[in-house]
């Protein structure tokens, strides 16, 4: 009887204990979340005058919360309304702080909270005034992208913008012709790009002053609906270009002044002749081709570099346009290892809208392999073959005899030519398929034993 009494008691203690122990009702008093502390990195900044930091400042923050994680921070400058915070997840970021249009200091400040977990907001936050000084912007004419002392249609001019404060801190870039008084036209600037290239067109056929077609960047396909006033068709003009920042600081004035040469005619002449005998031989070309009532536009291209100077350094689309403006090129040249060797990337536009060229050009010691070859229509410089009989004989060149004719041929309506003088050094020629030859000498190859055999 007593051991089923304390069974009895065993199991009611037993019992009470699993009531008490499933009872997961939460005791005690409910606790707030607490909101997130915010930090600047710097926490003050003394400095005046020369010693202002410039607008383009990096910033950077940090958060903590007691009772939980941050998830983000959000920022304001100057203006701390509520609708003005800008929510960012980075603890830093770089900022240009805005300066007054006019003013060149400013006091600026900036404001940062931490973002908790449970959406709660630092209501202090951290908070800094940056004293900053504004500098002015620079420009400066690309030498590569710049037009030479003469042009006709097309100009292209290329400039670099740089600010110590940030180049997002250029507000605008403007060009003005001639006049800097009232002229100035802005020109768009590529996003986050310091570079801006330009190409002017203006109709030069004839003299006066113009408004010129603004083409940006490297395709004349649009004008994107801006021009420029002041350009004058047959005299000298200066181009200026200047950038203004967002608190209105003006850069310097960067200049270049060239000749825009009115377009006369529908041929065009390129001396590429180099020498003292250049403009001699200009001379007899042009009286021969006043004789038959024609006169050309002039283009001197007589100095000694690959590519002449008097060439616009952008080849595309400057130099290509330019060409592909006349009908017909007729182009004296002294040396295939002149301009001429260009002839084959700088006239495509020109051939595609319909025009054909006269070239005069001397083939004296040019190998099978010169790409003059790809432009003209010659396959390639003919070789000597030796006679079947007997033994062969070293050819030490070609020649063409004095009182030799050089006589039309293929149903060729001209005249029958005659060689004035002994011509040695020549290159015999073997046309391209499909090309018309029009002439033909009575050329020699010069063996070593000194007798001549005909070449064929």
């Amino acid at each position: 009887m007593r051991l089923s009494l304390s069974i009895i008691a065993v199991l009611g203690l037993f019992v009470c204990f699993g009531v008490v122990s499933c009872d997961t009702t939460p005791t005690g008093d409910f606790v707030q979340n607490e909101p997130p502390s915010t930090f600047l990195t710097v926490s003050r900044i003394n400095r005046e005058g020369d010693f202002r930091l410039s607008s383009q400042i990096n910033i950077s923050w940090w958060g903590t919360d007691s009772d939980g994680y941050i998830t983000g921070y959000e920022f304001a400058i100057d203006d701390t309304t509520e609708g003005a915070w800008r929510f960012t997840s980075r603890t830093d970021s770089t900022f240009i702080l805005p300066i007054e249009m006019g003013e060149t200091e400013g006091n600026v400040l900036f404001k940062v909270r931490a973002v908790d977990n449970d959406g709660a907001v630092d209501s202090i936050g951290a908070r800094l005034v940056f004293p900053i000084v504004n500098t002015p912007p620079t420009v400066e004419l690309n030498i590569t992208e710049q037009p030479p002392d003469t042009l006709f249609r097309y100009s292209s001019f290329g400039w670099t913008i740089n600010d110590i404060d940030g180049i997002s801190n250029v507000l605008r870039t403007e060009i003005a012709l001639n006049d800097t008084n009232s002229n100035w036209v802005e020109m768009p600037i590529p996003d986050g790009e310091d570079r801006v290239f330009i190409t002017l067109g203006v109709d030069n056929e004839t003299v006066g002053e113009k408004s010129a077609d603004v083409f940006i960047g490297r395709s004349l396909s649009s004008a994107d609906g801006l021009s420029v006033p002041g350009l004058r068709v047959g005299e000298l003009n200066t181009f200026y270009v200047r950038a203004i920042d967002f608190a209105g600081a003006v850069s310097n004035i960067d200049t270049v002044s060239w000749f825009v040469k009115p377009k006369t005619s529908n041929i065009l002449f390129l001396n590429d002749v180099a020498g003292s005998n250049a403009q001699t031989l200009a001379r007899f070309h042009l009286n021969m081709l006043s004789e038959m009532g024609l006169q050309p536009d002039v283009w001197f291209l007589n100095d000694d570099n690959v590519l002449s100077e008097a060439f616009p350094r952008v080849i595309d689309p400057t130099l290509v346009e330019t060409l592909a403006q006349w009908d017909h090129i007729y182009w004296v040249s002294s040396g295939v290892s002149r301009n001429i060797s260009f002839a084959l990337e700088i006239t495509d536009l020109f051939f595609e809208r319909g025009g054909n060229m006269f070239v005069n050009v001397p083939i004296r010691g040019v190998s099978n392999t010169n790409q003059i070859f790809n432009f003209l229509p010659i396959d390639s410089l003919g070789v000597f073959e030796q006679p079947d009989t007997g033994p062969p004989i070293p050819v030490t060149g070609f020649l063409i005899n004095r009182n030799s004719e050089v006589v039309p041929v293929n149903g060729f309506n001209g005249p029958v030519l005659r060689v004035s003088q002994r011509i040695t050094g020549v290159s015999p020629l073997v046309p391209v398929p499909g090309a018309t030859v029009y002439y033909e000498a009575d050329i020699q190859a010069a063996r070593a034993d000194g007798f001549n055999e005909d070449y064929t």
